[in-house]
């Protein structure tokens, strides 16, 4: 589209490209972000791209279901398209997946938001889509915790970059196709797997390094940033200072299907999931009767709002 900033051709064509990556054991939660993707935008025009490995087709129509008059790209992810692979606590090789857009996306995705299965909406996706990304080929949230100038130290990289957590990435695909910059991290991981205590988010990191726009904080908030004894300890740029999240990420071992794991914004995850063919099955699993989800939703109610607007 001539005169058209690389990246803009789907938002001006009003679609909203949207992937995810998982296996069968994360697609009931992913069909959950799907559902609360759809409901809280049920008028806008959505294309999921689902980077996959092994779902049968029974899985994929039920998930599908989620949003039926969405159009749906099930990309299968073959063992020669992202590194070799050995489990490690907190990853599995999904993780990988996102790393197979550049290759495996249509021709005619430009702009691409990739998400989580681990994460709940709370506000509409469409707001983060417009994101600006100011010329940069992609879009993130900062990292809370994680010091970017070891990072830089480690790698031996230019100074004063930033570190991203990539749970949520606002994607310009063809720049990321023209720079082969996902085809970059592969081959860092490749050469440097187990050096790399978060895999491929370091990779990532790597490979975009100064070379990013930080998205606001509220796209990508994890439970620490509604604990008062951490959040002081949270640099400001990361805090929600009395803002609502807009997406929560539950980060690490604090999932909210666990029935004795507490998390402030479990209730989302819950919600979103009583959208799906799912809610019974993945109730049974975990032991989460409908008596706890509504407490979670009340305690939320209670203490929630007042707690976050006061403490944040």
């Amino acid at each position: 589209m001539a005169g058209v900033p690389s990246g803009y051709e789907c938002v001006l064509s009003n679609r909203i490209d949207i992937a995810l990556g998982f296996d069968a054991n994360y697609a009931p939660h992913a069909a959950g972000v799907i559902s609360t993707i759809v409901a809280l935008a049920p008028d806008a025009n959505f294309r999921f791209l689902i980077l996959y490995d092994v779902l049968d087709a029974r899985l994929q129509q039920r998930i599908q279901s989620c949003a039926p008059r969405a159009e749906w790209v099930w990309l299968q992810v073959r063992e020669s398209d992202v590194p070799p692979f050995a489990d490690r606590q907190y990853f599995n090789r999904s993780t990988l997946f996102r790393l197979g857009l550049e290759a495996l996306a249509p021709a005619d995705c430009s702009r691409v938001l990739f998400l989580d299965s681990d994460i709940a909406l709370l506000r509409d996706v469409r707001d983060l889509w417009k994101a600006d990304l100011q010329g940069y080929p992609l879009g993130a949230v900062s990292d809370a915790y994680l010091d970017p100038s070891a990072f830089q130290e480690r790698w031996g990289l230019e100074p004063g970059g930033a570190y991203f957590n990539a749970g949520v990435l606002l994607i310009d695909l063809d720049a990321v196709r023209a720079g082969h910059i996902f085809s970059r991290a592969i081959a860092f991981i490749a050469e440097h797997d187990q050096k790399l205590p978060y895999h491929d988010q370091d990779a990532l990191n790597w490979a975009f390094w100064k070379n990013w726009v930080p998205l606001e904080s509220i796209w990508n908030v994890q439970r620490h940033m509604a604990m008062p004894e951490i959040v002081r300890e949270i640099p400001e740029s990361r805090r929600l200072n009395g803002r609502l999240p807009a997406l929560v990420h539950y980060l690490g071992a604090e999932k909210p299907w666990h029935k004795k794991t507490w998390h402030p914004w479990a209730w989302a995850y819950w919600r979103g999931m009583a959208r799906t063919p799912f809610l019974r099955e993945v109730s049974q699993k975990n032991g989460v009767t409908g008596l706890m989800r509504f407490r979670m939703w009340l305690r939320w109610l209670r203490r929630g709002p007042a707690q976050t607007a006061k403490l944040l």
